[in-house]
């Protein structure tokens, strides 16, 4: 694991970006892989035990979340699910990595074969987010902010190149599902999904043991794009991450103890009723951390960061 050491330029620099923040009055750290960090951290074995070794306690935990909506709130019970979240970063190949680990009293599995599953390129993705083991990550890379999204979901084969052109184009979203017996545990919910969501620019895997608690594991790695053009892999820009960038990002996740429909649970890192799902704006901050720096020191009057816990012991209580 990391010992930390800060520079006051990283620092100024970071609270200079930290003006044009999107919503909230916290700031969560992304720790720096190093190239030699990449080999170690296996997207594919269902394990957080290299993110310990790698990177150390998780990022976020569930108390930092919201749980249901502003005219339905539901209260945080560890003893239902509770959950650990890692979010890290790589400036050579300008990727974000990020793990989560849950552990589920009642884990609905997804078996790929229901007839709710149909295929990203179908449009109709958004029924895959409510499987236990699926995480949504949306990235603003360059912190812009503004509407990212223009169509449903995934993409309409009958819209027009203007619309799907505009749609995830500033900012896009990815949903990664641990347990994928299709073999797909990426999808990039939009039409750019046969590029985007693969090598080079993503991955994904993770895995489930037990029954009641079940723990689940899910893992990413996905390239942020400043102007993504869904039909033009070249003409793409990818965002260019370096240490003390602030970044706008939003995670959503699911609890689902009844395998069928209406699907409830709702669990996401700031409320924004939605609106994040639309836009940007409505984001979160994220600090790319370079190695060897302390998020602690971040902390002030206007900003702070988010301490990391300890999801080990958490964990290991649970059980």
């Amino acid at each position: 694991m990391r010992t930390f050491l800060v520079s006051f330029v990283a620092l100024a620099l970071a609270l200079a970006s930290v003006t044009h923040a999107h919503i909230g009055d916290e700031i969560v750290p992304f720790y720096e892989l190093l190239d030699e960090d990449l080999d170690r951290i296996d997207l594919t074995d269902g394990s957080v035990d290299d993110w310990y070794e790698v990177v150390g306690e998780p990022s976020l935990t569930a108390v930092d979340f919201v749980w249901g909506t502003q005219s339905e709130p539901a209260e945080y019970d560890p003893s239902n699910l509770d959950f650990g979240i890692w979010l890290a970063w790589h400036q050579g190949s300008g990727t974000i990595w990020a793990a989560m680990e849950r552990v589920d009293d009642i884990y609905n599995r997804f078996d790929g074969v229901d007839d709710l599953y149909v295929n990203t390129l179908g449009g109709d993705a958004m029924n895959l987010e409510f499987w236990d083991s699926v995480i949504l990550l949306l990235l603003d890379g360059d912190h812009s902010g503004g509407r990212y999204r223009y169509v449903n979901w995934a993409w309409c084969r009958d819209c027009p190149r203007e619309e799907l052109l505009e749609n995830q184009r500033q900012a896009q979203t990815w949903l990664a599902i641990g347990e994928a017996p299709d073999g797909q545990h990426l999808h990039f919910l939009g039409a750019a999904n046969d590029w985007v969501a693969r090598e080079p620019y993503g991955a994904a895997g993770g895995g489930a043991v037990g029954e009641s608690p079940a723990i689940s594991v899910t893992e990413l790695r996905v390239t942020p794009f400043d102007d993504l053009i869904y039909d033009d892999e070249e003409a793409s820009v990818a965002s260019e991450l370096y240490p003390g960038q602030v970044i706008g990002f939003q995670i959503s996740m699911w609890d689902n103890d009844d395998p069928q429909p209406p699907f409830e649970g709702g669990i996401r890192l700031s409320l924004a009723e939605g609106r994040s799902v639309r836009s940007a704006d409505f984001f979160v901050d994220g600090l790319l951390l370079g190695a060897g720096e302390d998020p602690s020191v971040y902390e002030g009057d206007d900003v702070s960061a988010v301490k990391p816990s300890s999801w080990a012991r958490i964990k290991a209580a649970l059980q």
